[in-house]
């Protein structure tokens, strides 16, 4: 597949974020078996559809283990990149079988509404906690191997959308 992406506009920066500091991840991995409960009871009076697709509605989404402390800490570009990859391929596969499971549901006869048209393009949003450390450049190459891309006018965004890309749109 090609890596081709459209490009960034002017001003927009695409290189890896910043790390975080070490004194703020180790606060946050150690006090975060105190505020943990709290943030559970939390997510059961939220609104779980406005979650980042990738991370999926558990509260783990909310623990920082130690292998994600470390490679916040120390992680290298390839480990990165593997840690965006996974999660690029849950926010597709969760796009991908909720635009199914929506043709399957309205376009059957069984309402008197279809989905058709831009309804029909799988669209899905990654935080910067899963590309930090290869930028929304290097997010926006991985997704472009996987027939995606990045929505540009989110790049300063706490989360990026993605679209898949529309057949004959690559160069």
């Amino acid at each position: 597949m090609s890596t081709w992406h459209p490009p960034a506009p002017p001003g927009v920066d695409t290189g890896p974020l910043p790390r975080r500091s070490a004194v703020g991840l180790r606060l946050q991995f150690c006090l975060q078996w105190f505020w943990l409960p709290f943030r559970v009871v939390w997510q059961l009076f939220d609104n779980p559809a406005s979650d980042c697709v990738a991370e999926g509605h558990g509260y783990l989404k909310f623990v920082l283990t130690p292998s994600r402390y470390r490679l916040e800490r120390s992680g290298t570009r390839q480990e990165w990149e593997a840690w965006a990859d996974r999660a690029l391929e849950q926010g597709i596969a969760a796009a991908t079988s909720g635009v199914a499971s929506s043709v399957d549901h309205y376009n059957t006869g069984r309402t008197r509404y279809q989905v058709k048209g831009d309804a029909l393009v799988p669209r899905t949003t990654i935080r910067r906690r899963y590309y930090r450390g290869i930028g929304a450049g290097g997010l926006a190459v991985l997704a472009a191997r996987r027939g995606w891309q990045i929505d540009w006018r989110d790049a300063r965004s706490a989360e990026i959308r993605l679209s898949q890309s529309r057949p004959g749109s690559s160069g």
